[in-house]
């Protein structure tokens, strides 16, 4: 992983930037994916009242249409790296559950497969699956990290089914249908 360490209002120490290297390239181990990607550090340093966020760190790590972030504030800029660092492990870490747990022994008991008539008019599969409720952010990340064109969700703030899909011309579309 390219790993690229800026600093914002200061110069960047060179222990301070090593720290981040080791931290940040510890992410391939959750997540082999981003060996290919970039990680981008932004270290700024502020006249804050507060002693705790007088650094401030932004990270951005991207690779494989993953897309990780996670901002850290500390007195010291070694303990922004590592609060940014342990935020950007748990996303990892979630992120490598959604891609590699489907269709291994993941946390949901197998149920025999439905027996579906093959019949015109009926459908050859049924699936059932819990929904929980989300907000459209996360919606987008599941359809990101499922690869699909389409993500049925519980939408958290509407109360109710919604469609998120992909647009042949870009972007995303919301379905939020209303019953008469």
């Amino acid at each position: 992983m390219e790993i690229k360490v800026r600093g914002k209002h200061f110069s960047v120490p060179e222990h301070v930037e090593e720290r981040a290297q080791t931290k940040f390239r510890h992410l391939e181990h959750y997540l082999p994916l981003l060996k290919d990607g970039t990680c981008d550090v932004d270290l700024s340093h502020e006249k804050a009242k507060e002693p705790n966020r007088r650094y401030t760190v932004h990270v951005n790590v991207s690779a494989h249409g993953v897309h990780l972030q996670a901002t850290g504030h500390a007195e010291q800029p070694e303990a922004a790296i590592d609060h940014a660092a342990h935020v950007l492990t748990r996303q990892a870490q979630r992120q490598k559950d959604r891609l590699y747990s489907h269709g291994r022994r993941g946390g949901k008991e197998a149920r025999p497969a439905p027996q579906a008539d093959v019949s015109p008019g009926r459908p050859a599969r049924v699936k059932r699956f819990v929904m929980k409720p989300m907000t459209v952010a996360e919606a987008m990340e599941q359809i990101e990290a499922l690869g699909h064109s389409f993500y049925v969700f519980h939408h958290e703030s509407e109360e109710r089914v919604a469609v998120l899909y992909r647009r042949h011309a870009g972007g995303y579309g919301l379905i939020l249908p209303e019953l008469p």
